[in-house]
């Protein structure tokens, strides 16, 4: 009698061992796993990314300015349509519009959620090739909390324009 109780502790102990050890350890394993090549994956984006960027490399002016007449606005939401954005957008504000000497400049904060990083990548690049000298005045980043290759984008553009009409 005394056996069969002991093999059925060591039973029963083997299975909880096996059921709140074992099963958690290993699922623990495999969540890591993926974790592992996911961001793998995301490293090797953001090298291609890095590598095509530099590939593109061109002298930049020392400073771009957009005639009096154009509208950073109206820019930034055609980026947005040409891009396909639409959804992804959380706010596009107009903020402040600064005199100083001969030149204006003019602010817009754009919120966009739920992005890939090779949408951020498009959207900068395409924001730093225009030849009407925007500029990314402040940027902040992060991973979406649920799915994790999506970020949040917040970014603060500027323009600046030449009082005088020169170019």
């Amino acid at each position: 009698m005394d056996k069969k109780k002991i093999a059925v502790i060591i039973a029963f102990l083997a299975l909880l061992e096996f059921r709140f050890v074992y099963i958690p350890g290993r699922n623990r394993i495999v969540s890591l796993d993926k974790l592992i090549v996911a961001k793998q994956n995301d490293r090797e984006m953001l090298i291609k990314l890095c590598e095509e960027y530099k590939g593109r490399g061109e002298r930049r002016e020392m400073l771009k300015t957009a005639e009096q007449e154009f509208s950073l606005l109206s820019y930034a939401s055609n980026l947005i349509e040409r891009r396909k954005l639409e959804k992804n957008i959380t706010g596009l504000q107009p903020l402040r519009t600064e005199t100083k000497g001969a030149f204006s400049v003019e602010n817009i904060r754009i919120g966009v959620k739920g992005i890939t990083l090779q949408q951020v990548y498009d959207v900068l690049y395409d924001i730093e090739t225009t030849p009407k000298g925007i500029y990314v005045a402040d940027f902040k980043m992060q991973k979406v909390q649920d799915v994790t290759h999506l970020l949040d984008v917040e970014m603060e553009l500027l323009v600046v324009k030449d009082a005088a009409g020169r170019e």
